[in-house]
């Protein structure tokens, strides 16, 4: 027999970031080029205030999905500021992978992207002429 008394019913349990995230992903126009994979990476990134002159670099791999095969290498940081703002810079660069990944992609650059190490910076100063050419993708702060 149950305990005496009215049952209690267990909150729901609040999905994981990965599913909230998930959600958004579905409803985004499939990448075809690695300029729509740009556009789509800025889009992730929030820049947190008091972090101008912060760069953070990353090095990875996705597969023919999109996803992100195993877990991104920093290759590089120069982080700006504060201990908080320096936290919160290198916080906001592995959130945007976590809201962006797996991003959804064609067929056929699906294909290109299993090829190609990813190396991503996502940078916090003056826009400069970047080396933006295919996997090499530089995310500037929006001005």
């Amino acid at each position: 027999m149950g305990p005496a008394g009215p049952a209690r019913a267990e909150p729901p349990a609040e999905p994981d970031r990965t599913e909230k995230h998930a959600e958004k992903r579905e409803e985004r126009e499939p990448v075809n080029n690695w300029s729509m994979l740009r556009t789509a990476l800025a889009r992730c990134w929030q820049v947190p205030d008091a972090t101008e002159g912060s760069v953070i670099a990353f090095r990875f791999g996705l597969d023919k999905r999109g996803a992100i095969r195993g877990a991104p290498l920093v290759t590089a940081r120069r982080l700006v500021g504060e201990k908080h703002a320096k936290e919160a810079y290198e916080k906001a660069a592995f959130e945007a992978l976590d809201r962006c990944f797996p991003v959804p992609v064609t067929a056929s650059f699906g294909a290109a992207l299993g090829e190609s190490p990813i190396r991503l910076r996502f940078v916090n100063t003056e826009p400069t002429a970047a080396y933006q050419i295919n996997s090499n993708i530089t995310i500037f702060a929006p001005r």
